[in-house]
């Protein structure tokens, strides 16, 4: 007898406060993610949302991570949040792989924090392997919520964000259920976006070779930096110059990572 095949799984990552607990909600249809709280920043762990849809006879698995460059997180909290996000999608490799990510920003002007957090999910930690789609919260203000895409999506390409697909949304019911057509509008689009990047080959990434592949795909980034061995010092050169980081926060994020990957 066959098993049954194992649900597609998909990493929610974005800053706090765009939303990302209450697009699990609004996939689920019920309360199941609380919103975070400066004080729950002390645990860095993903948390998984098995869901089970019946209406659209779809079972997804939803992993929420911490909110990434929130104001009360210094920079040794923002790194190791990223360590363990590069550990959840390396640990997905035996659970199926991962189908998709699902970039969570909230509707406004496309800031340098968006910027920083899509080459570093997307571009550095997913090796540009993964499927990525961009869900827009907050726009049930909008008369069409989908104008926003049309006005910002040359500014999102002139920056290098080119999501596979995209939803804009709104996670919110409102007072008296204001919003309510909008909300049933925005889950339709969000499970058949899941619907449809569930239906494709999922992505395997190998963490032991991570520093292999992103130095090679990264070799214009190369200055000589003593002390790291050679792919690292393109993955150094790309998280200070593409991903912004200070070159002290780099290296403890590349040696972290290192670190994580020889428990594997």
């Amino acid at each position: 007898m066959s098993s049954r095949p194992q649900p597609p799984n998909f990493i929610i990552f974005g800053e706090m406060d765009v939303g990302k607990s209450s697009l699990v909600n609004l996939i689920a249809g019920k309360q199941l993610a609380e919103s975070s709280s400066g004080a729950q920043l002390c645990t860095l762990q993903s948390t998984e949302y098995p869901v089970a849809i019946s209406d659209s006879q779809l079972n997804v698995n939803l992993f929420d991570t911490v909110g990434l460059n929130s104001p009360t997180m210094n920079n040794a909290g923002y790194l190791d949040a990223l360590v363990k996000a590069h550990e959840l999608i390396v640990s997905l490799k035996n659970r199926g792989g991962v189908h998709g990510l699902l970039f969570c920003i909230k509707a406004g002007r496309v800031s340098n924090t968006i910027q920083q957090n899509y080459r570093l999910f997307f571009e550095c930690l997913c090796q540009e392997q993964v499927p990525l789609a961009l869900v827009v919260t907050f726009l049930e203000n909008e008369e069409n919520m989908d104008d926003w895409w049309t006005i910002h999506k040359p500014l999102l390409e002139n920056s290098g964000i080119v999501p596979v697909m995209h939803v804009c949304i709104t996670t919110i019911r409102g007072y008296q259920n204001a919003y309510e057509a909008k909300y049933f509008e925005s889950r339709k689009k969000v499970l058949n976006m899941l619907k449809e990047l569930g239906s494709r080959d999922p992505c395997l990434v190998d963490g032991s070779v991570w520093f292999a592949r992103m130095g090679k795909k990264l070799g214009e980034f190369l200055v000589p930096t003593q002390g790291l061995g050679g792919s690292r010092q393109k993955m150094l050169q790309t998280l200070m110059k593409r991903c912004k980081l200070p070159k002290e926060d780099a290296m403890r994020l590349l040696q972290m990572i290192d670190a994580d990957e020889e428990n594997w």
